[in-house]
């Protein structure tokens, strides 16, 4: 969000400033909404994609997140980073995580 944009939003709350021109204000709320909710679809996205990619990927052979993510062809700009996030805290319940003591969890297909 612009600089200008936020000081006129303080100035009409704030400062009770009734000159503030409110539609300039709003276009600039609004297209920096429009940004958030597109690059949250984006994510959405290349996540969803992902998802297939693993649950095709996945055995009953327990293996690493760095062996699925080198062993498969992922959609572009996922990571093992962003495989890591989502097979902790968004595919938990699709998956098994076995705990290897000081070992790298490694992860099988849900029976």
């Amino acid at each position: 969000m612009k600089k200008n944009t936020i000081t006129a939003l303080y100035n009409y709350f704030v400062n009770s400033d009734d000159t503030v021109d409110l539609s300039t204000v709003v276009e600039d709320v609004r297209a920096e909404y429009e940004r958030f909710a597109d690059k949250a679809s984006e994510k959405t996205a290349l996540y969803d994609a992902a998802e297939k990619v693993l649950l095709g990927a996945l055995t009953d052979t327990p293996q690493t997140s760095r062996a699925i993510f080198d062993a498969n062809v992922w959609p572009d700009g996922f990571t093992v980073g962003k495989l890591n996030y989502a097979l902790r805290a968004m595919w938990a319940d699709e998956i098994v995580k076995h705990d290897n003591g000081k070992s790298a969890f490694t992860y099988t297909a849900k029976p």
